[in-house]
């Protein structure tokens, strides 16, 4: 069961909130509906495109891509087990709460940081302290690139082992992504040091909005050490195994459109493909990575063999189930929550002025 923060609110905070409510739903609605009417001519395609797949490996496909959000949702509950299980969100809301972080990461390009910003604003509501709820995202995005570097190294060992072919652009490209993830994990173990927090924290709390939504219990935690080191080593290599989880089961999505397209193929190498593309699609150009992914899927796909047809029609796919479907099920989600947040305080500022009324009589 969720807990709210019991801070004091002014008489106008539930309109407020009512008011936001509206207006953040709005904006978000337009965007996603000019982005669909942009891009439809390539969503219909995509569809028309699930008649090509044989029935029980689009349904395979489909259950891998749902497992993804399964194993997101388990790498927090992992890292959330330090805490009081009835005060912490349930498996259920952590799942709805990650479709909703991919919602946002996908219709603004900012490299994670939107789905990352509705993650802390979620788990706020339980009462866990700004601290922690930094270090927690800091140590979700580190456990992914530690996945990461180690599938990276796996590959890159097994292309030279394996791979009779040598395309040199996927060595290439493997060895950058050891390069790009590894700067990545220092910069956020730079990050997650309280020092560093504890500077962020005194120059955005002067900003007045800012300020109300934020603890002062921040800087009572101290600002020496790594907020990282609270963390069981346990609960980390468990993260580390769901996000390992996550990969494997976004990649054997596309294992899987294959199969159903009647194309046998080595699953190692749709993992390589995979990789190379999540290595080029990190840089945030675009929505989603649109255009960018699919042109690097392809791209890698056909380096490593793969007919180009064949891999186009299977990267339309892949995107219809990981992108397109899921944006209406996560802005859904989304307005879900927010209702259910904008009730919450009001019915608190109810009960408050009931209690200050029997207070002054």
């Amino acid at each position: 069961m969720s807990v709210l923060p019991h801070h004091p609110k002014s008489p106008s905070t539930g309109k407020h909130i009512r008011s936001s409510y509206w207006i953040w739903t709005c904006v978000f609605m337009v965007f996603a509906v000019l982005l669909i009417i942009y891009f439809f001519p390539e969503i219909k395609k995509d569809l028309q495109l699930l008649e090509k797949v044989e029935i029980r490996w689009l349904a395979i496909a489909i259950c891998s891509q749902l497992l993804t959000y399964l194993f997101a949702a388990l790498v927090y509950h992992a890292l959330l087990k330090e805490y009081p299980a009835h005060s912490m969100p349930r498996l259920g809301e952590l799942i709805k709460a990650t479709v909703i972080s991919l919602f946002f990461n996908q219709t603004v390009p900012s490299g994670g940081i939107s789905g990352n910003t509705f993650i802390f604003r979620f788990l706020k509501r339980f009462n866990i302290p700004v601290t922690d709820i930094l270090a927690l995202i800091i140590i979700e995005m580190l456990c992914y690139y530690a996945a990461l570097e180690i599938l990276i190294i796996g590959s890159l060992i097994g292309f030279f082992l394996f791979v009779r072919a040598t395309p040199h652009i996927i060595p290439i490209t493997l060895a950058a992504g050891i390069g790009i993830f590894l700067l990545l994990s220092i910069g956020m173990l730079m990050v997650g040091r309280k020092k560093f927090l504890a500077g962020i924290y005194r120059r955005i709390s002067r900003i007045k909005f800012i300020r109300e939504k934020l603890s002062g219990s921040f800087l009572q935690t101290g600002i020496h050490g790594s907020v990282i080191q609270k963390q069981p080593k346990k609960h980390i290599i468990t993260a580390i195994l769901f996000q390992l989880l996550m990969i494997f089961a976004d990649s054997f999505t596309v294992y899987a459109l294959f199969r159903g397209l009647g194309y046998s193929i080595q699953g190692f190498i749709v993992l390589l493909a995979f990789l190379c593309t999540r290595i080029i699609s990190i840089l945030p150009v675009s929505p989603g990575a649109l255009i960018l992914y699919e042109s690097s899927m392809v791209f890698f796909l056909h380096s490593l063999g793969i007919p180009l047809g064949t891999s186009i029609v299977v990267t339309l796919i892949y995107r219809l189930l990981s992108f397109w479907l899921p944006m209406p099920v996560g802005f859904i989600l989304f307005r879900s929550e927010q209702r259910k947040y904008a009730m919450a305080y009001s019915d608190r500022e109810e009960e408050n002025d009931a209690s200050a009324e029997v207070a002054s009589s």
